[in-house]
């Protein structure tokens, strides 16, 4: 496996180990983890990009919907400034 498919691996290992806890206590919020750790649980996630850009620069991190469906949406081009969304 490369390393561009390891990017956010651990931090998805790290939700789903703690999504049960994660849906009882903060369904419906956002959860900021990077590496091993979840940094923090917010209301939106601009509040949760604004502290992982704070605290940790432009890195990888994940910022996720607590829900009990699971719906990834994963556009990294977009998050990077790669590509831009037009208008009609």
């Amino acid at each position: 496996m490369n390393n561009q498919n390891n990017i956010l691996k651990q931090e998805t290992e790290i939700f789903v180990k703690n999504k049960n806890n994660l849906l009882k206590n903060s369904e419906g919020k956002y959860v900021l983890i990077k590496a091993d750790q979840i940094i923090g649980i917010f209301d939106t996630h601009e509040n949760a990009y604004d502290e992982g850009i704070k605290k940790f620069g432009n890195e990888p991190m994940l910022i996720k919907l607590i829900e009990e469906k699971d719906e990834s949406l994963e556009i990294p081009s977009l998050m990077v400034g790669m590509l831009t969304l037009r208008k009609p």
